[in-house]
């Protein structure tokens, strides 16, 4: 195990290379998109050559960069996972976004806190696990990727479905809430799209046609008013259900002969996706025997993501909990969330993985975006012991 009074005095001792790291991956601009993660990743393979420390890198698509770093070998494999894009800059900045500076221990810049203030406090921690690696039984991923913002095809999903990436276990730095919460579950998700086709007719005569609409209109007030039935969760909040688009017709004079409606449907653990889909699509049939108008009514799923939960009694949350508590003073209060990160693509790989990170709550994807430089070097502390003290002990062969 790591001596806490040893990381912290590294950490201090290096807190200007901490800074400057972060000032370099903020000047990097990878908006995405277009992505262009090359910027940021050749920031992190040039301190890995510093640093001796080996590294891969991944492309789906060009200048689209991927980087596993590792330290140690055998096993245990702790996957610590954090991306190089950014979303775009928009309006109200008071100053160049990618132009990064600090004011009163702020740094403010595009991605400051999503994801590139921990990205540069990870690179903090693996040299100090490189200088330590004799000590080390198991090996450090410190994964910079690709795509993050727009869903991951080019990153994290790249990683693990064509380019063998495995661990035991995983950090995602993402989502930070200031240390205090410790993410050990995501809600399942599930994009829906209904569609209803009818038949067009002049909007002076409209007994002509058959409305797309209204069958619609009716479906989208049974579900206004549903909600599946969900186990009771200390973890989560509860199954939440959002309209988030409806398209039908095109000018006033015309009966619309199709009508679509796109939902977004968060479940717990414990629920079952397919009967949530199988239930909708027993309510529309009704509603179409009800209407008898001759419109038809479909379901169709657009993206089914499973709701995952990973055991509070791991190792991983255990010594979170632990460390942190001791850096900070604070014990961070676990919860499920009801967004997905790339836990949730490692999760149902077979990896357990948590989430984790520093950094104002709320300030990420919004103007004059910051994270605090002192908050930075105690994320960094934490995250050292962490992996120490679950890569530490006998060196397997």
């Amino acid at each position: 195990m790591p001596d806490a009074a040893d990381v912290h005095a590294f950490v201090e001792k290096h807190a200007e290379e901490l800074e400057n790291a972060l000032f370099d991956l903020l000047r990097a601009r990878t908006v995405n998109p277009p992505g262009d993660e090359h910027r940021a990743a050749r920031v992190l393979t040039d301190f890995c050559r510093r640093r001796a420390i080996p590294f891969d890198t991944y492309e789906k698509v060009p200048g689209r960069t991927n980087v596993v770093a590792r330290i140690g070998q055998s096993r245990p494999r702790i996957l610590v996972a954090l991306h190089f894009d950014t979303v775009p800059a928009g309006d109200g900045w008071t100053s160049d976004p990618f132009e990064p500076f600090e004011i009163d221990g702020r740094i403010i810049g595009r991605g400051a806190k999503d994801d590139k203030g921990p990205l540069a406090a990870m690179m903090l921690a693996a040299r100090y696990l490189k200088d330590h690696e004799a000590d080390l039984a198991g090996t450090f991923l410190l994964v910079g990727a690709a795509d993050e913002e727009t869903g991951s095809a080019l990153g994290m999903q790249y990683l693990l479905e064509e380019c063998g990436l495995e661990a035991d276990a995983a950090i995602v730095p993402d989502a930070g809430y200031g240390m205090r919460v410790l993410d050990v579950g995501e809600k399942g998700v599930l994009f829906l799209k209904v569609v209803a086709v009818g038949r067009q007719a002049h909007g002076s005569e409209p007994e002509r046609g058959a409305s797309a609409l209204w069958p619609l209109v009716d479906f989208l007030n049974y579900i206004r008013r549903w909600r599946p039935p969900s186990p009771p969760s200390d973890l989560f909040t509860p199954p939440t259900l959002n309209i988030g688009a409806i398209h039908a017709g095109t000018v006033p004079n015309m009966v619309p002969g199709r009508c679509e409606a796109l939902l977004d449907i968060r479940y717990l653990p414990g629920m079952d996706g397919e009967a949530i889909v199988n239930q909708l699509r027993r309510v529309l049939h009704d509603i179409e025997v009800a209407e008898a108008t001759g419109v038809r009514m479909q379901l169709e799923v657009l993206s089914q993501q499973s709701p995952t939960l990973v055991a509070t009694d791991h190792p991983v949350v255990a010594r979170l909990e632990c460390r942190t508590e001791q850096v900070t003073g604070r014990k961070p209060r676990r919860v499920g969330q009801s967004g997905a990160t790339v836990a949730k693509f490692l999760i149902l790989r077979g990896i357990p993985a948590v989430g984790f990170s520093c950094g104002p709550e709320g300030i990420e994807h919004m103007a004059d975006e910051w994270i605090g430089m002192d908050e930075l070097k105690a994320f960094a502390e934490v995250m050292t012991l962490v992996l120490g003290d679950l890569l530490g002990g006998e060196k397997n062969t």
